[in-house]
């Protein structure tokens, strides 16, 4: 690499800059359009020297420096910019519209309901979610709705979804939809503006609350404590087990060492760049928070609506400084942070932060 200038996308600055530091979110974007890149296991490497300065692997890296005020611009245009919550238009509670799809998803279905409408409908041709399991996530190329239901539930940990993007572009899929992680979500911002890989065909993301996730270390854990075969896990503050009628809960400071060394330098933990994001509400577990961000969101949630695919109604007014709390607390531990160097924000968005108490 001594003759290889460090520019914006060499993969020495992809080593160097996130990997190296542990800083890889394991979203796997840099991952399928470069044979030295590989993923295993949840964990990204590089594993041949790579003398090529102008790749994409670094640029469309979420960990890779970013101009956060251009990405949100290219995304919602000159609109007025909430510091807490992101841009968004409507926030409200929301299930999918059928039972079996509430029964199989996490809390109310709402991710599977919108995927398997924006199948139907056209507002996609296919999806990059994630499936597999509690025992190992993995990520899932579908373009129909039984396979958005074998993605059901969340999995908690770092499948990496976008690197199936390249095999979605291969098969001729024009208008390919995402549902991922908000470092998931920024990373198919930064792959739509990157033309060398058709990231214009990124149609619709589909953005999920995330806190943070889990290493691969996490796995051993559910071998050693008996907890493969349980089907699905939550963590409304402790962590629950559940399959059966059985309910298993192990306490989150014993779950804290697991926690993968990006998310605590992560900024978003609302997918804020997504068309439409959707996590817990925490205080009712059959019914999603459901964040409208984009015209092209407010189409989806207002079409899925009036086909039955989805039902909605207002967010709670009590709980919306409860969830502003929260994510306020997680953006100013993170600001706090001499690792947190990838997001280029403007000064006014630090000092709201850096300037004002916890509970404010």
């Amino acid at each position: 690499m001594e003759n290889c200038e460090l520019e914006y996308g060499a993969a020495a600055r992809l080593k160097e800059g996130v990997l190296d530091p542990d800083l890889c979110s394991g979203c796997g974007a840099c991952v399928g359009f470069c044979p030295y890149i590989k993923s295993y296991n949840e964990r990204v490497a590089i594993i041949h020297s790579c003398q090529i300065c102008e790749g994409v692997c670094y640029r469309i890296c979420p960990r890779g420096f970013t101009q956060y005020k251009s990405l949100r611009r290219e995304v919602f245009g000159t609109v007025d910019f909430e510091p807490v919550l992101g841009v968004h238009k409507e926030i409200y509670f929301a299930r999918a519209g059928e039972e079996e799809m509430r029964s199989r998803g996490q809390y109310g279905g709402v991710v599977s309901a919108l995927s398997a409408f924006a199948l139907k409908d056209g507002f996609v041709d296919s999806i990059l979610m994630t499936g597999g399991n509690l025992k190992g996530a993995k990520p899932m190329l579908v373009s129909s709705a039984s396979g958005v239901a074998e993605c059901a539930g969340s999995k908690y940990t770092a499948a990496p979804t976008l690197s199936l993007y390249q095999e979605a572009v291969k098969k001729g899929y024009q208008k390919i939809g995402v549902v991922g992680r908000p470092c998931q979500v920024t990373a198919s911002r930064k792959m739509q503006q990157t033309r060398e890989i058709n990231g214009q065909r990124i149609s619709l993301v589909i953005g999920l609350f995330c806190m943070e996730a889990f290493s691969p270390d996490f796995y051993a854990l559910m071998k050693e404590k008996g907890l493969e075969n349980f089907e699905h896990m939550d963590i409304p503050k402790d962590v629950h087990f559940r399959s059966s009628g059985e309910d298993t809960i192990i306490p989150f400071d014993e779950m804290r060492q697991f926690i993968r060394n990006a998310c605590l330098s992560c900024y978003d933990p609302l997918s804020e760049l997504a068309d439409v994001s959707v996590g817990s509400t925490e205080y009712d577990p059959g019914w999603n928070a459901l964040i409208i961000r984009t015209i092209k969101g407010a189409g989806l949630v207002e079409q899925a609506c009036d086909n039955g695919y989805i039902e909605i109604k207002p967010y709670p007014s009590e709980l919306l400084p409860l969830l502003k709390r929260a994510v306020y607390r997680k953006k100013k531990r993170v600001i706090g942070r001499v690792d947190f160097t990838h997001l280029n924000l403007p000064a006014s968005e630090r000092e709201y932060f850096l300037s004002m108490g916890d509970d404010d």
